[in-house]
């Protein structure tokens, strides 16, 4: 099958989760299809179309004013779906809601099928991020841009030939927004091999792109509430991670402790350091690749709730919980302060994602799927 998969990140470097999946998918598709990477966001073309070995072209997205929560030119999907004829797709794969947009599945079903990746739930980042805000009037403007965001992609999951979700939770989200929709679940996964794992260090890390509002409000969060609790000869905190911003840059100059890397191409030296990997997350959706990173790295790992959401963990056996600033204080000190304890949590995480979360067993339904897909004719 010839497909043309449409993305809103391009996805090399793949230094981010979203572009690390974009990356595998194209590569797995790749094996069974002739693959057109059209990317949303300029970059190195060249570089992609080295690395994962598929024809890749930029097609600058141009967003527009409207009453619709996300909006597009129609330029550019038009443009898009002039990429598509030229390339003589037979389906198209877009990522997420804004690749979806962008191809004006919003408004009515494609000419030929079409398959969305991680979208229709970005209404629940919205609706946790709101729930964050610090006035009664941003609240509820945050409810209302997280229900308009809801029923936009509704109209998206009914339009799709199908769509993929990365937990179990997000496809029962989708199926509940849109009844009759196929969704199929493909989780993310990690490079299980690739990932060498290191006994406890002395180290406190967090990795992840800070450009991430739901990354960013994480470590602001845990600079401000959690931090303090750890006392001032308390351990070193290391964020490595692009564009911090100014808040955490601040709280990271009055704190001796809490060390900003910026991006680090080599995170192989961090994890070999690393005592505990934190993941403080309290909005934003999907399941969390550095999550799966850090356990193949046979790290204890501290994550909150939504943090963890998604994937097969068991707290107490691969992973600790922790929700509040002093349940989070006090399970890291644990760790670091019990390196056996911090030992066996590290194992059995990385006895988990071997068995369940490597890319080829995460992304192996995809084959079946457009293999059962029905053509539709030839595009517009």
């Amino acid at each position: 099958m010839r497909l043309a998969v449409v993305t809103h990140v391009m996805p090399y470097p793949a230094d981010s989760g979203t572009r690390i999946r974009v990356a595998r998918i194209v590569r797995a598709l790749s094996r069974w299809h002739e693959i057109s990477l059209l990317s949303l966001e300029p970059g190195d073309a060249d570089g992609a179309s080295t690395a994962l070995g598929v024809p890749v072209t930029v097609h600058e997205a141009r967003a527009r004013r409207a009453l619709a929560p996300v909006a597009v030119a129609p330029e550019t999907t038009a443009e898009l779906w002039r990429a598509v004829r030229a390339w003589d797709a037979e389906a198209v794969q877009v990522q997420g809601t804004f690749g979806a947009t962008a191809l004006g599945l919003g408004h009515g079903r494609a000419p030929i099928p079409a398959v969305v990746d991680e979208g229709c739930v970005y209404h629940l980042s919205y609706r946790r991020a709101g729930a964050l805000a610090p006035t009664p009037l941003q609240r509820a403007h945050g409810r209302l841009r997280a229900w308009r965001l809801q029923r936009f992609e509704q109209a998206i999951a009914r339009h799709a030939d199908a769509v993929v979700a990365v937990s179990p939770e997000e496809a029962a989200m989708v199926q509940s927004l849109a009844p009759a929709a196929r969704v199929v679940l493909a989780p993310n996964g990690v490079d299980v091999d690739g990932v060498k794992t290191s006994p406890p260090g002395d180290t406190v890390l967090f990795i992840g792109l800070l450009s991430y509002a739901p990354n960013r409000d994480a470590m602001t969060w845990f600079a401000r509430e959690v931090l303090p609790r750890l006392g001032a000869d308390g351990p070193q905190i290391v964020i490595a991670g692009r564009d911090p911003g100014p808040t955490l840059t601040e709280l990271a100059q009055a704190s001796p402790n809490l060390r900003l890397l910026g991006f680090v191409p080599d995170l192989a030296p961090l994890y070999a350091r690393a005592g505990v990997f934190i993941n403080p997350m309290r909005s934003g959706g999907g399941t969390r690749l550095k999550m799966l990173e850090a356990m193949a790295a046979g790290k204890a790992v501290v994550s909150t709730a939504i943090g963890a959401e998604g994937l097969a963990l068991t707290a107490g056996h691969d992973v600790v919980i922790a929700d509040t600033p002093a349940e989070f204080a006090a399970a890291v000190r644990v760790l670091l302060a019990d390196r056996a304890q911090a030992l066996r949590l590290g194992r059995a995480a990385r006895a988990l994602v071997d068995a369940r979360y490597r890319w080829e067993v995460c992304l192996g339904p995809l084959e079946a799927l457009y293999a059962s897909l029905e053509p539709r004719g030839a595009t517009a």
